[in-house]
């Protein structure tokens, strides 16, 4: 068996020129590649919050129809009764309310305290419409809005469900009147 001479023997590894042309084409794909991704992942997210919405909503219909009284919807920190706020990221309550007065009393029974923690959406409810309140008849007269989620950095187009008098929730690209979603 005859040995290779010293000068015959290529070497096996990458040149500083393929190792530099190789980065280059990995930090183009990424750069294409990511921002795709994180628009996906935050459509997901908003999609799967307006979802989650639209199937507490119906809950809410459902539960008043069943018992027979009104069911209050509100924002709450702490689910021991209503938040003054327009926000409900930070979590919300389904209560029965037996006395009919729309606030939570000693004698209304909490259904339900929801949270979504996090802290990657924003949910709002239009303005003045800090509770939701669906009458025994499964009808929310007097609790028309627009529940806007969104995402807080903005790099997500927000989507809304939109609460007829009837009761039935609407997924919506714009506010009810047709104008852009804010996401104040």
């Amino acid at each position: 068996m005859e040995n290779p001479s010293p000068g015959t023997c290529r070497s096996q590894a990458f040149t500083l020129i393929e190792l530099i042309i190789v980065l280059v084409m990995i930090s183009i794909v990424l750069s294409i590649g990511v921002p795709g991704i994180i628009s996906l992942a935050g459509n997901s997210r908003i999609s799967s919050t307006v979802n989650s919405m639209v199937r507490h909503l119906h809950y809410a219909r459902s539960e008043a129809v069943k018992r027979s009284m009104p069911i209050v919807l509100c924002p709450s920190l702490a689910g021991a009764g209503c938040d003054d706020s327009f926000h409900w990221e930070k979590g919300f309550i389904l209560f029965a309310d037996s006395d009919g007065d729309r606030d939570f009393g000693s004698g209304d029974k909490v259904l339900g305290h929801f949270q979504f923690g996090d802290g990657r959406t924003k949910i709002l409810t239009s303005a003045g419409r800090k509770k939701i309140t669906y009458q025994a008849s499964g009808m929310s007269p007097g609790s028309t809005t627009t529940i806007t989620v969104c995402d807080p950095v903005g790099r997500v187009a927000p989507k809304a469900v939109i609460l007829s008098n009837p009761g039935r929730p609407r997924l919506s690209d714009t506010k009810a009147d047709g104008t852009p979603l804010e996401c104040i």
